[in-house]
């Protein structure tokens, strides 16, 4: 538009040539991007040679045709066309951008840094070419260069992310300092002065400034002091994730043995959210500590500065007893309850003294927990933790009380008693990997193992049907059941020898894959099998620990 313009105005016409060589760098660079994003590289090398003829001096063009030669594999010419232009210290930001592209594809990010070293010598006070040095710094780990070069840019630009930028540079150079003592001593005790210089000021603005600040005292081990900021004023900017400050002060007082402000704030917080496990555990943590020293609270005043304090078993059952209590008010289920139970019987149990506090029979906690939450994924790993308070042998009567409370189709002249809609599979599915975790299929014959492979086989065809809306991004629903019917034809393999049922597991992963192209647990599985069959191939190690080996890694 600008060239119409000027060749329309009589007395502008003379000025055209210098609005075309303003123009015409960032014009060319368009157009041939275009053709090297839409993957035309071929044509992009045409058209850069038709303009090299014309004007040998378009920077920007020559770096653009070597990007063309390097994804068309001509990596010797590219790097050298690369390189001519490199050699003469361009400064325009189309071919300083296209040169740092290139010089990544090439894996040669230290090219970048001399790239922007030498523009930032020719032009000392541009904040953008300054900020792609410190960046080029970062990417080849030159942590006292990112140093150097952040002061340098808040000189330029006195903001505050610059000026952290160096300090972090300062924490990085201590992370990979060889000589711990280098690190605790000169790079951490400099970054710390440098953030205290501006706390001093009053110039802290941003949170992730503050979380640097908390990360330097706390690598220094000056945890009274990091607690101190966190709950100071500068902690009131750590709002982005939800009770950050409370976590922070949390870590601070396990570090400190501040037992009783550990649990004094863990159940504060359970008392907001009653479904927060990592509390939960921070709860029993503290309180079996003060237990163990014999704790107290003071005659007078506030048990401690986080408010009151547990410091009884008596009183941890009470709390979990009233949190079941609340949960049955709540508008939605809430698993951390009922979980935090079985986890307080599991730490009585290990001290020896779970039966005198009645607190309930394992088992039927767990039952009752499935009754509950049996159709949700989840299921299974909250379970699985708590089985080792089941003794042996009542897993089978365990697996036989859930399955008694699913929904299922009455068996008709031998048929499978199948699911009628997703929620009784799910439950199906969280009891038939329940038997997988107690081991309950590892104790059966070769026949009985190939009854249930065709059992679980005909669940999983059965199970497609829920699935018809899934789009392919997204699992089916009785994907588990192809996966467990794998698993214990690999046992087959692995510990019979049945040579046959590793081909029948790539069969079912492969028909697996089909109906769920996204399922990585196909992918990787079949990855190994075939790797394993590799293996048998060679002649190397064929032992069943090195199979075995290669399969679990």
């Amino acid at each position: 538009d600008k060239l119409v313009e000027h060749q329309d105005h009589p007395k502008k016409r003379n000025r055209l040539p210098a609005i075309f060589a303003i123009c015409c760098n960032h014009c060319v660079c368009s157009f041939l991007t275009d053709y090297l994003d839409n993957g035309n590289n071929k044509m992009a090398i045409q058209q850069a040679d038709k303009l090299l003829k014309k004007h040998k001096d378009l920077h920007c063009a020559k770096v653009l045709k070597a990007i063309g030669l390097q994804r068309t594999g001509k990596q010797d010419e590219a790097f050298a066309l690369a390189q001519e232009v490199a050699a003469l210290e361009p400064t325009d930001d189309n071919s300083l951008q296209a040169l740092t592209i290139l010089y990544r594809e090439m894996h040669r990010p230290e090219l970048v840094t001399k790239l922007y070293e030498a523009a930032v010598k020719k032009v000392p006070n541009s904040e953008e070419y300054h900020s792609h040095l410190f960046m080029a710094y970062a990417r080849v780990g030159e942590y006292k260069k990112m140093q150097q070069a952040g002061m340098a840019l808040y000189k330029i630009v006195p903001k505050n992310p610059y000026y952290f930028w160096s300090v972090m540079s300062l924490i990085m150079q201590s992370i990979s300092a060889q000589d711990e003592n280098l690190s605790k001593t000169m790079f951490l005790p400099l970054a710390e002065r440098m953030v205290e210089k501006m706390v001093k000021e009053e110039k802290i603005e941003a949170e992730a400034e503050v979380e640097l600040y908390y990360m330097i005292l706390e690598r220094l081990e000056k945890y009274q002091e990091a607690l101190s900021v966190v709950r100071g004023k500068l902690g009131e900017k750590l709002t982005s994730e939800l009770q950050s400050r409370e976590n922070k002060c949390m870590a601070m007082y396990k570090k400190l043995g501040k037992w009783p402000e550990c649990n004094a704030l863990s159940r504060r917080l359970l008392l907001k959210n009653s479904d927060d496990w990592q509390f939960y555990i921070t709860y029993f943590e503290s309180i079996f500590q003060l237990i163990d020293y014999n704790w107290t609270p003071p005659a007078e005043g506030e048990h401690s500065l986080e408010g009151e304090v547990h410091y009884s078993v008596e009183q941890a059952v009470k709390f979990v007893e009233e949190r079941i209590t609340e949960e049955a008010k709540s508008s939605r289920p809430l698993r951390g309850p009922y979980l935090a139970k079985l986890e307080l019987i599991r730490r009585l149990q290990h001290r020896g003294c779970n039966d005198e506090y009645k607190l309930g029979d394992p088992e039927e906690l767990m039952f009752q927990y499935f009754k509950k939450f049996g159709d949700k994924p989840c299921c299974l790993t909250d379970l699985k933790v708590f089985v080792d308070l089941l003794p042996s042998s009542q897993y089978t009567k365990f697996i036989n009380q859930l399955l008694g409370v699913i929904p299922l189709s009455a068996p008709v002249d031998g048929d499978l008693a199948l699911p009628a809609d997703i929620k009784a599979l799910q439950q199906h599915l969280c009891v038939v990997q329940l038997s997988r975790v107690l081991g309950l299929y590892h104790s059966i014959d070769k026949t009985q193992k190939l009854s249930v492979v065709r059992e679980l086989m005909l669940r999983y065809h059965h199970g497609l049907q829920f699935g018809k809306s899934c789009l392919k991004t997204e699992l089916q629903f009785s994907d588990y059941y192809c996966l467990l019917a794998v698993h214990l034809l690999l046992d087959l393999w692995l510990e019979e020898g049945e040579e046959l049922a590793v081909w029948q597991s790539l069969t079912l992963l492969e028909e697996g894959l089909s109906h769920s192209p996204s399922n990585a647990q196909f992918k990787l599985l079949l990855i190994r099998i075939y790797c394993m069959l590799a293996l048998m191939q060679s002649t190397y190690s064929t032992t069943p620990s090195a199979i075995i080996s290669c399969l679990y890694g």
